[in-house]
């Protein structure tokens, strides 16, 4: 049974988590917000020079985008940079998001209290922010932050809201470690410059976010001024890719492992097809005396392969047991919301039966073919 068990418990606890996975991947991809397009530059290498360019991102080119892209329903450029963030005596490093107002709507993020910054602070370069859940927890403790002034990287910041929680990354990255200011301050007081890191588009449907693509190309094509024979120095990426390139791999990797569980419970079944062979011979006087008193040759095969069944079920019964167990202490580790797959429970269940009735059937054939007179002086 134990082979059963290996097996039955696996196929049940290597579904259920990468079904559960794949939910938490879904569920993660969503709080990053809806119809969502990341811009980035592309680095271009020169094969006759063995090197290459770079060219950053700039504040006019998010101009561009929001003049040439009628199909786009929002835009905020990015720039980042880690911090350190002091009030009082407390200290802490967090990622310091320079945006534009829209970048809230663009993430669908909440303010849980306070109010957001305004198109008025970005283009004065207010020294103001909004502070995740994380950076509150661990600055502020039970202190309210609005109205709160902290020092970022030395410059003076005022704190305005306080954002909703957004929970963890893919990457085990936690979002809500991080500090909101308008790009410009960001610019101005913590980088320098006035490159961008990247540019959130939304789309206003997802099935437009093909078309935002490619008006977005378009319209960096003529801020860069590229002639036709030039490729794009852009790249565009959404949810929906990212979505499919990680489900793709999570399912690859749940069928290899459920692959390997199957493969134990085929190994399981041998092992049950041994010890009825071996029951089979121990067994030999007992087989010959009912053949002797009129059991038939099918009566003894009934025996025999219920005996198998009766085997592989109890396994596989305790196999479902100890999957679900095993799904439920990795749900807990990982803060996963659990999914049962019943569909997973039967099949591994039937397969279970399945292997006992096809690896039962030899010993029990073997069993009715005994000879009678053969088998009663069997010692």
């Amino acid at each position: 049974m134990l082979g059963n068990i290996i097996g039955v418990m696996c196929v049940v606890a290597l579904v259920n988590i990468g079904i559960s996975g794949r939910e938490m991947m879904q569920r993660t991809l969503s709080s990053i917000g809806q119809n969502l397009i990341f811009v980035f530059p592309r680095f271009d290498a020169d094969a006759e020079t063995s090197r290459g360019r770079w060219r950053p991102l700039e504040m006019v080119d998010v101009q561009a985008i929001v003049e040439g892209c009628p199909s786009v329903a929002g835009v905020s450029p990015m720039q980042d940079t880690m911090g350190n963030i002091v009030f009082g005596n407390q200290r802490i490093g967090a990622q310091i998001c320079g945006v534009w107002p829209s970048y809230m709507t663009i993430r669908d993020w909440g303010i849980r209290s306070g109010s957001a910054f305004t198109e008025a602070d970005v283009r004065a370069g207010t020294k103001v922010c909004l502070l995740g859940q994380t950076v509150v927890r661990e600055l502020f403790g039970n202190l309210e932050p609005l109205g709160q002034t902290v020092r970022i990287n030395r410059q003076p910041f005022m704190v305005l809201g306080v954002l909703e929680e957004k929970g963890t990354f893919l990457t085990g990255q936690d979002q809500d470690k991080v500090v909101l200011a308008p790009i410009t301050s960001v610019q101005q007081r913590l980088t320098g410059g006035r490159q961008v890191k990247l540019i959130y588009v939304s789309a206003r449907e997802r099935d437009e976010i093909q078309q935002v693509k490619d008006e977005v190309r378009a319209a960096i094509r003529i801020s860069h001024k590229l002639p036709p024979d030039r490729r794009d120095d852009i790249e565009t990426h959404d949810l929906g890719q990212m979505a499919t390139i990680v489900d793709s791999v999570l399912i690859a990797a749940t069928a290899l492992l459920s692959a390997v569980a199957f493969i134990s419970l085929l190994v399981g079944g041998i092992g049950i097809m041994n010890i009825m062979l071996v029951s089979v011979t121990e067994r030999t006087r007992e087989i010959g005396l009912r053949l002797a008193i009129g059991a038939t040759d099918l009566d003894i095969l009934y025996q025999f392969l219920i005996e198998a069944m009766v085997l592989s079920a109890i396994g596989g019964v305790f196999g479902v047991i100890f999957g679900l167990g095993l799904s439920t202490l990795v749900s807990l580790i990982f803060s996963w919301p659990l999914t049962v797959s019943v569909a997973s429970v039967i099949v591994a269940v039937l397969f279970s039966a399945a292997v006992g009735i096809f690896f039962g059937l030899y010993p029990a054939w073997r069993a009715s073919q005994l000879d009678p007179i053969v088998a009663l002086r069997h010692e």
